[in-house]
């Protein structure tokens, strides 16, 4: 079959991709095939797909591992969710198997840029895009300093230069308790100096950005694009566990715009938060799926599906972007906290790389 897409591993959307394409194609008359691929037994995200295979741990591998499986199913598309880095390196020798590859960018500077939350801020900035301020503190001394000047602490917050998932993230109080970053820590609430205590016992210094802390709301906004353009886009925005879908607006208009501005290719994520104006400011892009992407299929726009179409060449530019606001309705969503059942068995696992 040619119209076979891979997605090989990647964070916790995998599955929610691969879900909402084979809810796709299951209404259509059109046949795909999809392969998932993970290192470890992500059952939950390997049973969806049509064929299942198990990644090699070590890099060295990836590449023959690449090889073989293109050429065994005939695969037309590949996607990648982590190890951005090494696909986009890779790129030339990736497509010379005639297969074409998304790693949510088209080189690996960009991709670099999109890591450095500082550099990103400053290209943002140098492009006429408001972002939120973002300063690079080097040391724990430095970064004491200037909290130390600061006429507000509860103002400021901090968070690591490169990270995913918010990881790593503190607001600045000098009114909270020692305890209460342990007893309430998604707060996100420190004092000053239980956290500069806690980072001096660092050995190894990961640089942080210092920025102002920004009322919101919070957008997400998730798009499909092709080398900056955009085709499809939903923007999420957070208020408390609700999120609103959308499909206007300035924090909408303002992520569309940075990703166009960044190059974006895929599946990509922008996010924006307002400012005390009630204006929303760049805080950062990712290039790659968020983990909310799932819930803009609530909105009856698939992107996901929509990738898959435009990737195996099953609908033209023009369709794809009718369907993205064609299908579009508002629509208000919440996280559930939700268990399923584990396969412990794959009946879709295939053993096309036990030669490696």
């Amino acid at each position: 079959m040619s119209n076979t897409i891979w997605f090989m591993e990647g964070l916790s959307s995998q599955r929610d991709i691969i879900s909402g394409i084979q809810a796709f194609f299951k209404k259509t008359h059109q046949a795909i095939r999809v392969i998932a691929s993970h290192r470890h037994h992500r059952n939950e995200i390997l049973s969806q797909a049509d064929i299942a295979l198990i990644e090699p741990v070590d890099e060295k591998y990836r590449l023959d591992f690449i090889a073989h499986t293109v050429k065994k199913y005939g695969v037309k598309a590949l996607h990648c969710g982590r190890n951005s880095l090494w696909f986009e390196a890779h790129r030339q020798q990736i497509e010379a198997l005639g297969v074409s590859l998304t790693t949510g960018a088209s080189s690996l500077a960009t991709l670099k840029l999109a890591d450095d939350k500082v550099e990103f801020a400053r290209k943002m900035e140098s492009c006429g895009l408001p972002v939120v301020p973002s300063e690079r503190i080097e040391s724990a001394n430095a970064l004491r300093e200037r909290l130390a000047s600061a006429e507000n602490k509860q103002a400021l917050c901090v968070k690591p230069v490169t990270g995913i998932y918010g990881m790593g993230f503190w607001r600045f109080d000098d009114k909270a308790t020692p305890m209460s970053a342990f007893t309430h820590p998604d707060s996100r609430k420190v004092h000053p100096e239980l956290y500069l205590h806690a980072l001096v016992q660092q050995d190894d210094f990961k640089p942080l950005v210092l920025m102002p802390w920004l009322p919101g709301p919070e957008y997400s906004v998730d798009m499909l694009l092709e080398q900056g353009q955009v085709i499809a886009a939903v923007a999420r925005r957070k208020e408390g566990p609700m999120q609103y879908l959308e499909q206007s607006g300035p924090a909408f208009e303002l992520g569309k715009h940075c990703a166009q501005v960044m190059q974006a290719d895929g599946l990509v994520n922008v996010q924006t938060r307002n400012n005390e104006n009630g204006e929303p400011v760049l805080l950062e892009i990712n290039m790659r799926p968020s983990g909310g992407i799932g819930y803009t299929l609530h909105s009856g726009v698939n992107l996901p599906a929509l990738f898959a179409l435009r990737q195996l060449g099953l609908c033209s530019e023009a369709e794809a972007k009718l369907l993205a606001t064609e299908n579009f309705t508002p629509a208000v969503v919440r996280s559930m906290t939700d268990v399923i059942l584990y396969p412990t068995v794959l009946d879709n696992l295939s053993v096309s790389n036990e030669s490696l």
